[in-house]
């Protein structure tokens, strides 16, 4: 604890479990004189103090590897103590944000592992030892250490959220632009019954804070989509055939009408059919629509385009379907 204290400063605070060593007169006397304050939490608990028991089981693991690999005696496992600590001290780790531990804790850069193979050569460089220059050293140096630690700490604020929202059932999604993606569209019934099915591919132009902006392959269009209503279907790469862009056209994609063109009686179907012009498709692809479905779906449109037609046996009929 000396050492520790002489090496690195004093802390405001000691986190341990209840064991003996940790909890006795010694240490109390100690955090008195230091002005420290202990604090003490249950053992093996995840959630509170069991890192260092679970960095402690993969610690064993690589010294039974290490022991088998180099033919070594089980009595001799103290000498192999150094390489794995140097290993964990100088690996990065996603829970720091990329970083090695002895960076997050010196600042110092983690030398890579080729170096101990190929060492390039250096220039000498002069270091200037004046007040003015280890000042600014010294506050680039703390500014860089906050700046690090700061990004460890959304770290792990991000990984405990996710967690959180992995164990209440949410599927995490993180698209991004060029991405395929497929959309959930709800068809709503005559009987009233919300069916979810997936349609497209779309493909994503912009990631936004909390949703997506998909354009459609077909129509070019393109909509504000929340995450929860996406899932992946293919990486940025993906060859947009002839045959997908039919698959898409025939899956029964939502458009908008554009406008109501003419009217026509159809004897086999007892009906009025309308010309629907979609809005983001060519004139060729305008297509005859029921009135029963029409008045369902566009009733506004369809009155418009029925006071406007003049057509006395339209308004008839269509009067007839509206009572």
């Amino acid at each position: 604890m000396m050492w520790w204290h002489s090496r690195y400063g004093v802390p405001k605070t000691w986190v341990s479990d209840n064991a003996t060593h940790f909890k006795n007169q010694v240490l109390a006397l100690l955090s008195k004189f230091m002005k420290a304050k202990q604090e003490f939490v249950v053992a093996y608990s995840p959630c509170l103090n069991g890192s260092v028991e679970r960095v402690n089981r993969d610690v064993l693991q690589v010294l039974r590897a290490m022991i088998l690999e180099y033919s070594l005696s089980y009595q001799d496992w103290v000498h192999l103590i150094p390489l794995v600590q140097a290993d964990l001290n100088h690996s990065p780790v996603p829970s720091l944000a990329g970083r090695a531990p002895i960076e997050v804790l010196t600042g110092l850069p983690c030398p890579r592992p080729i170096s101990t193979i190929f060492v390039p050569g250096y220039a000498p460089i002069s270091v200037n030892t004046s007040m003015q220059t280890i000042e600014g050293s010294l506050a680039a140096l703390r500014s860089s250490i906050e700046k690090m630690h700061q990004e460890v700490t959304d770290q792990r604020e991000r990984r405990t959220l996710l967690n959180k929202k992995r164990a209440e059932g949410y599927q995490m999604v993180n698209f991004s632009i060029g991405d395929y993606v497929l959309r959930s569209r709800v068809d709503e019934k005559n009987q009233n019954k919300l069916l979810v099915t997936w349609v497209g591919p779309y493909v994503v132009t912009k990631c936004n804070a909390h949703s997506f902006t998909v354009k459609h392959l077909v129509t070019g269009r393109e909509s504000n989509v929340h995450a929860s209503r996406l899932k992946f279907f293919a990486e940025s790469d993906l060859e947009v055939t002839e045959e997908l862009r039919e698959h898409i056209a025939a899956q029964g994609i939502v458009l908008k009408v554009e406008s109501i063109r003419q009217h026509r009686w159809n004897e086999d179907m007892h009906d009025y059919q309308l010309v629907i012009s979609w809005e983001g498709l060519e004139a060729i692809e305008d297509s005859w629509e029921p009135l029963k479905v029409m008045h369902q779906d566009i009733k506004v449109l369809v009155d418009a385009y029925v006071d406007r037609a003049k057509d006395e046996k339209l308004t008839t009929y269509y009067n007839l379907l509206k009572a």
